[in-house]
This record gives C-alpha cells, structure tokens and sequence, in this order.
C-alpha cells in the first residue's frame, strides 16, 4: 500500500479553426478535494434508473469485475462498540475499520456496523495516521467499501437511513461518505482488491444511476493501478454520459497496453517537458487484448449510436462485397480462361472500376468518421486501404489526423504524440508523390494540417525548438523544389506564423531571429507575387506582433498594404498595435504620440469616433477593466473577422504576450485618426531606412 500526497471525399480546407482550443487537462487532473469538499453543496437527487441497451451491456459486463458477498442479516443488536470516551479526533483508523467488519461480517448486525460508521466519518481523521499501518487501514476499508455495496447490505443500510420514508442524497449515503474520506487521504492498495472496491462502487452508482458520479470516482483511481476490468468499465461510463464521450472513450482505447503514459507538467504544459507516468499492469496486455477491447467499444458504441450503427455496417458490407468482386477478377485473370487475349481488356477494365468504387467508398468512410469523431475507426479504414488509394485520400486523412490531434486535452501527451507520428507517415508517405501535385487545390490544405499539427506539437526535452524545427523542415522543402504557388497561400504561410509566434520568446537573439524569419517568409512571397496578392488582416497582425516584441523590422510594405485597402475595414486592433510600436521606436513626444488613445480636440466626433478597450497588442476588451486576478490574464481576442484569427490570436497569447503584462486602455478609434497614424508612420520609416 502507498500514499499518494494530494497535490493543490470532398475537399478540406481549414474552415472549423475558429473552434475553441482543447482542453488543457481532461481527466488527468481532476479537482478531487474541491469536488469532494463541496458535495453537500451540490447534492444530486437520485432519478428513477432508466435501462436502455446499453445499459444492459453495462449491466452484462461487470459480472465478469464484481464479485458480490452474500452476507446474512440479524436483527440482533450487540452492545455499542463506539467508545464514547475516546476522543474522537484520534479515533484508531485500523481498530475502527475493525470493530465495523466485526459486526458485518462476524456478528452479522448491519446496523450497529453502520451506526459506529455514522458516527465515526464526523471525526474521522485519516490524514493522521501516526503510528498505524497504511497497509492495514487502505486493506480494512477497501474491505468495508466492498461490503457496503453488496445487495443485501447495502439494502438494508438503504431501510436504516431513510428520513420520513425518503431515501437520503447521495452524497449523504455512509458508502459515499466513506469512499470520499478514504480517496481524499490518498490510499492507494497495492493488490486488485483496490479495483474491486473502487469498481464495486462505480457499479453501485450506476445502479442508482448516478452515471456522473460513477465516471468521477472510477478516475479517483490512480492510473497506474488500472487493470483490463478497469479500461471496460471506463470506456462503458464514458458511453453512458448525456452527451456521450466517445472522444475519451477513444482515448483509453489509445492508452490501453501502453507501458507509460506522457503527461503535460501541469506547472507550464505547452513549455516544460511532459512527466512520464509508469503503467504497471499494462506491460501484459497483448494486441489480442486491445482488439477485444477496440471490438468491445465498437459494439458498446453501436448499442448507443444507431445512426454511426448503420452507416458502419453499410460500409463494412459494400467493402466486403467489393473485395470479393477484385478477388474474383484475379482469380479470372490468373485461370487460363480460353480466349484470353479477348477477355484481358474486359477483365482488367472491371477490376479497376471495382478498385476505384472501392476507393472512393473508402474516402467517404473516412470523411464520416470525422465528421462522426471516430477517428480511430477513420484510422483503421485508413490502414486497411494498402495501396487502393487515389488524389483524394492525402488530404481527407491528414484532416482526420488535424481534426483528432485538436481534440485531445492538452495534457494528454501519449495521444497527441501518437496522431503527430501518424500524419507524419501521411505526409512522408504522399508529399510530392503522384497522389498529391503542388498545383493541385489540395495541396495548400494537406500542409496547412501538417504545419497546424507542428505548431501545437508537445515540448519535447531533445530538442527545445522542435516546433520550428518541424515547421522550417516544411517550409525548406517548398523553397528547394521551387514550389511558388504554395509558398504565396496564405493557408501555408499562417500555420508557420503560429510557430514563430509561439516560439518568440526567451533570449533577445532568439525573438530577433524569430521575427526576421517572419519577415524573411512574407517578404520572399511578396517577391513571388509581385505584390500582386494581398496579405489577410491576421497574418499582417501577426507580423506586427513580431515587429513589437523584437523592436526592429522593416514595416514600409506592412503600412503600404494597410494604405491601399479600405480603410473602414481595416480592423482596429491592427492600427492599436501600430500606434504601440510608434510610441516605443517610432517617435518620442510628437504630435502622434498616444495619439489613438487619448480625445482630440475638433478631430474626435460622436458621430465618427468610437471608444474601445484594446492593450498594447490589440486584444479588445468587454466592459470597463477590473481587478481580480482572472480578468487580468492575457485577452485572446481581436476583432479581426477571418477564419485564421483564432489560431494566431493563441500563438500570440501562449508565445509572444506570455511574460508580457497587458493592461488595457480606452483607443478612441475613427478611420480619420487612423489613416492618419499610418501615413505618419510610413513617412518616418522611410525617412529611416533613407537616413
């Protein structure tokens, strides 16, 4: 026994980025002293059980992981053994667990055994442990627990504790009460007793239907103590939740057999190295045991998908008939049929119409699985194609591979690790290849996924820069081969601006070389295009962040571009950041200075001037600003509307303003003021790089 110290087929393109960014910690974390802190403040009031199918599975299921104890009942009371004059802030922990499993088990009276309990869980300390043995007090009450969940025990605790013919809450239950106790104090047993019990009272909670709750407390148990019983009641739970989880139903599928797991370090997750977690039981588990796991979930799942249920087994059956077609045709081929030279065109023309059929089927399958979140059934159908592939399949699969890396929390390393290896097998498998040509329409959106998924990549202790490592391997590529076209597409060039502006941080040379990449990038596609393609309002934001934070750069062609648009367009946080840069390099005290930011006599009008709260990168604000410590952490929001701003607007706030203090200040915007500053400013970065 130890003790855990608690501790405080159609194209793709990337038009969903504007989705929320995943969570951070997902179950890894869970808030379990503040949950179960606050339980009598949120009492949950058990409903009627309902039983559906999948339910039933549940219900099949933990047969094979509950082993119940029949114990007989008495209505003999013994004598009270709860001394009363102990002091009963130094009640025995062991001697208690004791006296209880005496009279559940030895005396047979239930009721004494829960009234000592009753009385003992207002004192109990079990944090306090001096002079006890851990390995006895984690064996007795695992012991209690499982007997408490036993039928016939816990029915007639049911009977005793009832108020005016009510059945009490849930959290107010002694096993519930108990359980809490135990999981607070972090006791963790070192054999399976410590999974039956806390099976046995996931199994009690869902029989009550407490499904929320059930989840909570099979995630009370460590990690490191989860058997093959553990990883089928977990998946179950996640199913049985309203809505259902089937991503981290998946994500278990992921970790199961794994001999570790990689987490993110709670303390910087996106900066320092992840922690590596051991998993004991799992160094057993065979590819046998994770297919009948992967079949376990896809049948729980079909029980509680009717639609996914049906779409799947219509695909499944229209592949088989199809590879039975191709496997006939060979075998014609191959037969030594007569008048072969008359039939082999015949032949070969059906079996590539079966092949290409097939093909498509299986693109499409791909496609709804995204769409359905099965990523890893997508992966699976994505395996099973070999080599039938054709132009669509790169893109539909790296979409998947974006689509699932995204979704994963943050913390969840082991996975997020696991999609990055798979799309880059996708992309080292079809980059330049016959299935993907650089002039195609595809193409931009098949890197854009690749470079997205290397911006967001895991910190890893070989290499500090791996991000911009992997970023740059991309980007040198396309400038070795030439390849123009997609070295102007802005749906290349943003994921890349991503990198930079996560990576610009740290030491001086390291934001100075960052920058200059940055500008060396769009520089290089204005000398393409020669000028002829203009830049989105994000990715010209972005390079003035970088500009800001270096303190040096070359903003003639930026202001040039901002000039030759409308200005009622262009974006007030964009002329924020430009008045910041002004006021820090540009200019010390001339008539521009803060220029934006403060009401100008016979200038500023009601009709035309508008009052916003921006800080000094063009975060906007809602509401006047305030003091607590949660409003003053960095914005991630500009009123930049397009597609990519979300993604940038991250970058910006995990990379760039990470260290910065962002206060936010009263802009008084009109397009006059800002059109204005812009020509100020383009005249004195000229007068600058003429001098």
């Amino acid at each position: 026994m130890t003790q855990i110290k608690s501790r405080n087929h159609p194209r793709f393109h990337p038009d969903d980025d504007s989705s929320e960014p995943p969570p951070i910690f997902g179950n890894f974390f869970e808030g379990w002293s503040g949950f179960f802190s606050n339980n009598n403040q949120d009492k949950q009031v058990a409903s009627p059980p309902a039983i559906d199918g999948q339910q039933q599975d549940y219900e099949n299921d933990r047969c094979s992981t509950l082993s119940s104890q029949t114990v007989s009942t008495s209505t003999r009371h013994s004598s009270n053994l709860y001394d009363e004059s102990i002091p009963p802030r130094r009640k025995n922990s062991v001697q208690l667990g004791r006296q209880v499993m005496s009279e559940l088990l030895e005396n047979d009276n239930v009721s004494n055994a829960v009234h000592i309990l009753q009385q003992a869980l207002d004192h109990l300390q079990m944090t306090r442990t001096e002079g006890e043995n851990k390995e006895d007090v984690s064996k007795i009450y695992s012991q209690i627990i499982k007997s408490l969940c036993d039928p016939n025990i816990a029915c007639i605790v049911d009977e005793m504790s009832k108020n005016e013919g009510k059945a009490p809450d849930i959290q107010e239950t002694v096993l519930w009460r108990l359980f809490t106790k135990v999981v607070e104090s972090g006791y963790v047993l070192e054999a399976s007793e410590n999974a039956d019990a806390h099976l046995a009272v996931v199994n009690t909670l869902v029989d009550r239907n407490h499904k929320k709750l059930a989840l909570q407390a099979m995630y009370a148990l460590p990690r490191q103590e989860w058997d093959t019983a553990c990883y089928r009641t977990a998946v179950l739970l996640h199913l049985l939740q309203d809505p259902k989880q089937s991503q981290e139903a998946q994500g278990l599928l992921s970790d199961y057999g794994k001999p570790y797991l990689e987490i993110a370090n709670p303390i910087a997750p996106n900066d320092l190295p992840p922690i590596r977690m051991e998993m004991p039981l799992m160094h057993e588990v065979t590819e046998q045991d994770q297919f009948q796991l992967w079949m376990f979930y896809q049948s729980a799942l079909s029980a509680s998908d009717e639609e996914w249920h049906t779409t799947k087994l219509a695909y499944e059956k229209l592949r088989k008939e199809n590879m039975e077609a191709i496997q006939h045709y060979e075998e014609e081929e191959g037969s030594g049929v007569k008048d072969w030279a008359m039939t082999q065109l015949q032949i070969e023309t059906r079996k590539q119409q079966v092949d290409r059929i097939s093909t498509d089927n299986d693109n499409t399958m791909i496609f709804v699985a995204v769409n359905s979140s099965q990523f890893e059934y997508g992966w699976q159908v994505y395996q099973a194609m070999g080599d039938a592939v054709n132009e669509a399949t790169p893109c539909i699969v790296m979409h998947l591979c974006w689509v699932a890396f995204r979704q994963i929390p943050i913390a969840d390393i082991s996975r997020r690790t696991d999609w990055e290896n798979r799309a880059w097998t996708v992309y080292s498998r079809f980059m330049c290849s016959e299935y993907l040509h650089p002039e195609e329409n595809e193409a931009p959106g098949f890197l854009h996924d690749i470079l997205s998924i290397a911006a967001n990549s895991p910190e890893i202790v070989i290499d500090k820069k791996a991000r911009y490592t992997k970023a740059m391997s991309v980007y040198s590529l396309l400038v070795r081969l030439h390849l123009d076209k997609l070295l102007c597409d802005d749906r290349v060039l943003e994921p890349i601006l991503c990198t930079l502006l996560y990576e610009c941080k740290g030491s001086p040379a390291n934001i100075v070389m960052m920058s200059n990449k940055g500008f060396e990038i769009w520089n290089r596609k204005l000398e393409i295009a020669h000028s002829s393609v203009r830049t989105s309002y994000s990715m010209l934001w972005g390079l003035l962040v970088l500009a800001l934070k270096s303190g040096q750069a070359d903003l003639d062609k930026v202001l040039v571009q901002l000039l030759e648009k409308d200005m009622n367009d262009v974006p007030s946080s964009l002329i924020a950041i430009i008045q910041t840069i002004h006021d820090q390099t540009m200019c010390n005290g001339c008539y521009f200075y803060d220029y934006l930011f403060r009401s100008i006599e016979f200038t500023d009008s009601t009709e035309e001037t508008s009052a916003i709260l921006v800080d000094k990168f063009g975060f906007v604000y809602d509401g006047e600003p305030r003091q607590g410590f949660l409003d003053k952490q960095p914005n991630c929001r500009t009123n930049i509307n397009e597609l990519q701003a979300t993604s940038i607007s991250m970058a910006v706030k995990m990379g760039v303003a990470k260290q910065e203090e962002l206060v936010p200040k009263q802009m008084h915007y009109s397009t006059k003021k800002a059109k204005a500053l812009v020509r100020h400013c383009l005249k004195r970065s000229e007068l600058k790089s003429f001098t």
